[in-house]
This record gives C-alpha cells, structure tokens and sequence, in this order.
C-alpha cells in the first residue's frame, strides 16, 4: 500500500528556493486575467497587437465578468503575443494533464537521425537525474535541469515515432 502526502508550496519551499515556474493551483480565468494585465505596456498594448479592443479585451480578461468570454482563438493569441502560457498550463492542469514546449524536431524525417536525437536526450536525462539523486537535497536548479532534459526527450520521442509514421505504407485503397 503506498502514501501520498500532499504539501502546500507555500511550505514546501525553503527560504532560500526559489518557487516553482508555473504557479499551482491557478485558474484559468486567474490565468487570462494575470497574462493580460502582466503584459509590458498594459492591456492596451496587448490589445493593439491583437487587433481588438482594449476595453473589450479587459472585460473578456475580467474573471468577474459574466457577459464576455474569450473565444479560443483569443486565448491562443494572448498566449503568443504575450509569450506566456499559464493560461494553457492552468487548463491542462484543470484536465490533470500537463503541457511542456516542444523541442523542434532535427531529423528532418531521417530515422536514424530520429533515433540518434532521441538517444542522446536520453543520455542528458539520465546524466541530469543521476546530477540530482547525488545530492541529499537537490537544488531548484537541479530539478529544473531534470524537468527540462524530461521535456526534451518527450518531445524527441514524439519525433521519431512521427518519422516512423511518416514512413509507413499507405494502406491499400487510401488517398483513391
């Protein structure tokens, strides 16, 4: 039988630890919200780079707001004018899912090259986890190194599972 212990981050951190990047426990309306204020230049500037309406965009933003919503294609454009994806990341948390940047695939469609990529974040994650293990304690910096060599070798397997798809045989019949 195993234990789970679930400790708030406000007393899982050290005073000298840096808090974690992605806040916990964010809503997504908390999130739409903290992007759109946080911009630099305000609301009206992330406005006018999204070809809407600062007023308009401010009560969308507005998590008291019963009358405007954002549309998806709005949350995907605060998201990438502003470079911060918390909005994304609070509704996969929401969905017990997790969200992580993709690592641009360098194969270009070779197998080997696929396999090779993915071999070597391998490497580095492994490298990064065994980093970690040897400390008693290990640095937010080390976990950051973990999480980010994780991401990286997720993101190459994908890669070569998508070469492999993508050199796969056409089943008979398809594309007539």
């Amino acid at each position: 039988m195993g234990i789970n212990v679930s400790i708030p981050p406000g007393l899982a951190y050290g005073a000298d630890e840096a808090m974690p990047d992605m806040p916990q426990g964010m809503t997504v309306a908390d999130a739409i919200y903290h992007t759109v204020h946080s911009y630099p230049g305000g609301v009206a500037a992330l406005a006018a780079r999204m070809g809407v309406s600062a007023n308009t965009l401010t009560h969308k933003a507005n998590p008291n707001n019963d009358t405007h919503h954002m549309r998806p294609d709005e949350l995907v454009a605060i998201q990438f004018f502003s470079g911060n994806c918390a909005v994304l990341q609070a509704m996969a948390a929401a969905l017990n899912h997790s969200a992580a940047p993709a690592a641009r695939d360098q194969s270009d469609g070779d197998p080997v090259e696929a396999f090779m990529h993915q071999q070597r974040a391998q490497g580095e994650f492994c490298a990064a986890m065994a980093d970690a293990l040897q400390a008693d304690c290990p640095t937010p910096n080390a976990v950051r190194r973990v999480s980010v060599m994780a991401q990286d070798l997720i993101a190459t397997i994908g890669h070569q599972v998508a070469v492999l798809r993508g050199r796969m045989r056409k089943a008979p019949g398809a594309g007539q």
